[in-house]
């Protein structure tokens, strides 16, 4: 039996990474199994790839792609370290760009019982586009919003207009500090 899908494009993808204390590049290359150049790439903030502030963020590429047929994703391979939980995966390793129930969901760990070395999935959400909207974006980001952030901030630090930015995100509130939106960008 073959059921129809609510997706089926592939395109790439960015990542807005907040960067927390203690990571650097060669972490966070790990983490989306991207090079330092890839990234310096997509991230003007980042002149080089040797210094990094904490408490910024910078762009990752990853490939967006139709996952199960039904939603545009990339699922990312993590290896567990003494002291992880789903919780601080989500929160703090890849900075909210995924939810602790999302990455309980597509893992066969109970949140209680992971074990240490113990390879799970992280699946984070991301955009290609609504041509409906506008054509002249093809990239876009996965902006996990902050607390303190709202829409016309971010539609100016990102160079976007805000009624582009509300039509890419119908129903999100800006202002809320939690979730994700998809803003659209230049490659």
């Amino acid at each position: 039996m073959r059921t129809e899908g609510s997706c089926s494009s592939t395109c790439l993808g960015l990542a807005s990474y907040y960067i927390p204390e203690g990571s650097n590049l060669t972490y966070i290359n790990y983490l989306f199994n991207q090079q330092s150049s890839e990234i310096q790439k997509y991230s003007p903030n980042l002149k080089n790839i040797d210094v990094i502030l904490t408490n910024t963020r910078i762009n990752v590429p990853f490939t967006c792609e139709c996952l199960n047929g039904v939603f545009l994703g990339h699922t990312f391979s993590y290896t567990i370290i003494h002291g992880d939980t789903y919780t601080s995966i989500a929160n703090v390793v890849y900075s909210n760009l995924t939810t602790e129930d999302w990455v309980t969901r597509v893992n066969s760990y109970p949140p209680t019982d992971i074990p240490v070395n113990a390879k799970i999935n992280v699946t984070v959400n991301c955009s290609c586009g609504v041509r409906q909207v506008s054509k002249k974006y093809g990239l876009f980001l996965t902006y996990p919003l902050r607390k303190g952030e709202n829409l016309s901030g971010i539609a100016a630090e990102n160079g976007v207009p805000v009624d582009v930015l509300q039509k890419y995100n119908p129903g999100s509130n800006f202002s809320d500090g939690h979730g994700l939106v998809f803003v659209p960008a230049r490659g």
